[in-house]
């Protein structure tokens, strides 16, 4: 439904994928038919991003926080923060987005978490994750409280209006690959831990889906989505 909004606006629309992690959300938009960019201030997720598309030239990596993006003005038809916008400082983050968003642009902010409640693949990941590192945060224990001001943030930020709320649960099926990759592109595990358990905890997930082969992962999808008016 989102894409379909974007590719309305204008026959080869551009986004910008802002905390993009490792691509995970933009490398699907470029198989969708739409081009644009992978905004991530973490030089190591930046690398591996881009050795993950070297065959995908319609997006192209740069590194740099969403408060500076170092994007053009008015470049950008489709910004969508994929849980990334809570490590932002939120004024700086929206204030950056208007400047490069242009006029009848989307603005997004989107949240997928792992459906622990009927997924139990998933389940038996984040129990082994938590094994290993017991004193480690979870990020969707403070969102909660977050992502219930969204929707009143973009609907009264100057600029931005008719936000509208979407949520989904769906299976998808996944590679070996993909699942690492949207593992690798997670922010608040990797924060915690040296880079030595976070690799062991990649290997763990790699090793458990090799040996598991789930047939589809269950997730669930929130996305407060505003227009620039």
């Amino acid at each position: 439904m989102l894409v379909d909004q974007v590719k309305h606006l204008t026959e080869s629309p551009v986004f910008g994928d802002i905390g993009a992690g490792t691509g995970a959300v933009a490398y699907p938009l470029a198989e969708m038919g739409l081009s644009g960019y992978a905004v991530e201030p973490d030089s190591q997720m930046v690398t591996v991003g881009q050795r993950l598309g070297r065959t995908c030239p319609a997006v192209s990596w740069i590194n740099a926080p969403g408060e500076c993006t170092g994007l053009a003005e008015a470049s950008l038809d489709w910004i969508c923060y994929s849980m990334s916008f809570h490590l932002t400082n939120a004024s700086e983050a929206l204030r950056e987005s208007m400047r490069i968003l242009r006029p009848r642009g989307f603005f997004t902010i989107a949240h997928v978490f792992p459906d622990l409640e009927t997924d139990p693949f998933q389940l038996e990941i984040e129990n082994r994750i938590r094994d290993m590192a017991p004193a480690v945060r979870r990020a969707r224990t403070a969102l909660i409280g977050q992502m219930g001001t969204y929707e009143a943030l973009l609907n009264q930020y100057p600029g931005l209006g008719n936000c509208i709320y979407l949520a989904t649960t769906e299976a998808i099926s996944m590679s070996e690959e993909r699942y690492v990759n949207y593992w690798s592109g997670r922010h608040d595990i990797p924060s915690q831990v040296s880079p030595e358990v976070w690799n062991s905890m990649l290997q763990m997930i790699a090793e458990t889906f090799r040996r598991r082969q789930p047939a589809s992962l269950r997730f669930r999808s929130m996305a407060w989505h505003a227009l620039r008016v």
